[in-house]
């Protein structure tokens, strides 16, 4: 596509662009800026959808350009007073992208993060990157007018929001009801009427965590509904958290909280005994990023992995279970398991210990990215489709074994 030269305020191109300076017109047209280099990098690599990208006119020979111009994207080169009216800044942003609101449908994760309220863009774009590093790509607003995408809000997430799954209620009453119609727990961060999050008693099912406008809080109606209210314990001279720094406290312990709660079914459901029969690839990605943040290697974890499922086991049962044939490197490594206090045993019988369930719900967001670079460019039906062909040949592999 051969790049346009604007030439005045009132293409039809330009005028569009203009529209989407506030949150109103962002909203009627489904459409947002995306303003300078670095965001149309992240959007690029996030598969954000960019339908053209307004270029300074002295940047035609930028990489960048040529990038765009690969990619079939519309460009249009302009001058410094174009570019400033299309930003409505009194300083030059070289690269303007207009870019579609992605749709998408209502949370079906097990995790999903509710703002109820939260105005502050930068709070916003906190609590997004915040949440990606946890695995939490799930959004609801309160609002029906929520601005998702103020630029303010993209610089803070660093771009993450461009890979989430963003919604809109009319209210937060709408929310909490969708929420709880799909069988999810309802916890809200709040002094009033709470306990430490520490002390949460998190339920084995899908859970929803809500966090609330910066001065407000959480508003009445969504709290009345909570299953959990929770309160970070704080020092009495500090009278609350930024509403962004709460979100990293709370999303850290309750995500380990949830999987510990969840553990058994998340382990039968994502990989289990899947993992070690499907191929050798995946469990080497897991082990190099285990390594490089955990004193586990991913034989360890997966033995670990198996013993949680399963309850109790004998040494030689666990080894087979996770793919480790020779006898002497199970002995080895299940030896060092129990050394370390994460396996018990009691009369040739193996259970895993409370530290070697904490340690598979700490080193379990290790596993999910793993499994994210394994299945990156993969739609979610090819991969459902994909678990559907392993599961029928383990199926198959378990009839012709005399092993049981």
């Amino acid at each position: 596509m051969t790049p346009k030269t604007i030439l005045s305020i009132k293409e039809d191109s330009v005028v569009e662009a203009r529209s989407l300076q506030n949150a109103k017109g962002r909203l009627a047209a489904g459409r947002f800026l995306i303003e300078g280099e670095e965001q149309i990098f992240w959007a690029l690599e996030n598969q954000c959808h960019l339908h053209s990208v307004f270029v300074h006119d002295k940047q035609q020979s930028h990489p960048m350009v040529g990038k765009l111009m690969r990619q079939g994207i519309a460009l249009f080169f302009a001058s410094d007073g174009i570019l400033k009216k299309i930003s409505d800044t009194s300083y030059l942003v070289p690269f303007i992208g207009v870019a579609s609101v992605p749709k998408t449908d209502f949370p079906k994760n097990d995790l999903v993060i509710v703002l109820d309220g939260v105005q502050d863009f930068g709070n916003i774009g906190t609590i997004v990157r915040t949440a990606e590093a946890f695995g939490i790509r799930e959004f609801i607003a309160t609002k029906e007018d929520f601005d998702w995408f103020y630029k303010k809000a993209i610089d803070a997430s660093r771009g993450k929001i461009f890979a989430s799954h963003l919604n809109r209620c009319h209210s937060g009453k709408e929310a909490i009801s969708k929420l709880k119609e799909r069988g999810y727990q309802i916890a809200v961060t709040t002094i009033r009427d709470s306990v430490m999050q520490s002390f949460a008693q998190v339920e084995d099912r899908p859970i929803a965590i809500v966090f609330g406008n910066e001065t407000a809080g959480v508003s009445p109606e969504v709290e009345q509904e909570a299953d959990l209210r929770i309160q970070i314990p704080m020092s009495g001279s500090v009278e609350s958290l930024n509403v962004g720094v709460a979100a990293g406290i709370s999303l850290y312990e309750l995500k380990i909280k949830w999987i510990l709660a969840m553990l058994t079914k998340k382990i039968q459901e994502s990989i289990g005994r899947d993992l070690y029969c499907a191929s050798r690839w995946v469990r080497l990605v897991f082990d190099t990023k285990l390594k490089a943040a955990s004193p586990l290697n991913a034989d360890q974890a997966i033995v670990l992995m198996i013993l949680k499922c399963d309850g109790t086991s004998d040494m030689a049962t666990l080894a087979h279970d996770a793919g480790i044939t020779q006898a002497l490197e199970a002995k080895s490594l299940i030896q060092s398991l129990i050394d370390q206090k994460f396996i018990i045993e009691v009369h040739s019988k193996l259970t895993l210990s409370e530290k070697g369930e904490e340690a598979i719900a700490k080193i379990w967001s290790i596993h999910e990215l793993a499994e994210r670079l394994v299945f990156e460019g993969v739609s979610h039906p090819e991969k459902e489709i994909f678990l559907k062909v392993l599961r029928k040949m383990l199926r198959n592999c378990e009839n012709i074994t005399p092993y049981t």
